[in-house]
């Protein structure tokens, strides 16, 4: 008989207690799994938004750019172009110096809607109306064909 319950207690397998702690090891772990993806979801989400801001300061550099190269001088302004359900505001400033140059500056202004925090993006340049309207004959007569090889 003593032969038996020697024989239970060296039984293998794990105690409910075993069990119960490696699951809630196991539950901590997934839950810092979690966490982690949802910061990096945001951080992805924040870095679209700066990209699209950089991206609409960009679009107007290039319209401005184009006006000058029309022979127009352009205009300071503002608006307010939507992205992702976020509202941008894009304002720009211009000023013609001595030299011939415009000097512009571009400045775009949005509130994050997960944070609340304000992004705020600067774009200066200065605009030379003569190297504009060189290049303007490009943009006419489309990209340049090569020519067949002999």
């Amino acid at each position: 008989m003593s032969c038996v319950r020697c024989k239970a207690a060296r039984a293998k397998g794990f105690s409910l207690v075993e069990v119960l702690i490696a699951l809630v090891v196991l539950g901590v772990g997934l839950l810092g799994l979690a966490r982690l993806q949802l910061n990096m979801l945001g951080g992805t989400a924040e870095s679209v938004l700066q990209d699209s801001a950089v991206r609409l300061a960009e679009d107007k550099l290039e319209s401005l750019r184009f006006e000058l190269a029309e022979g127009r001088l352009p205009q300071a302004g503002s608006d307010e172009p939507k992205v992702q359900d976020v509202i941008l505001q894009r304002h720009w400033n211009l000023k013609l110096s001595p030299t011939g140059l415009v000097e512009s500056n571009i400045t775009l202004q949005w509130r994050d809607p997960r944070t609340g925090e304000e992004g705020t993006l600067n774009l200066p340049a200065m605009l030379s109306p003569s190297a504009l309207t060189a290049q303007a004959w490009l943009i006419q007569s489309g990209v340049p064909s090569r020519e067949p090889l002999p």
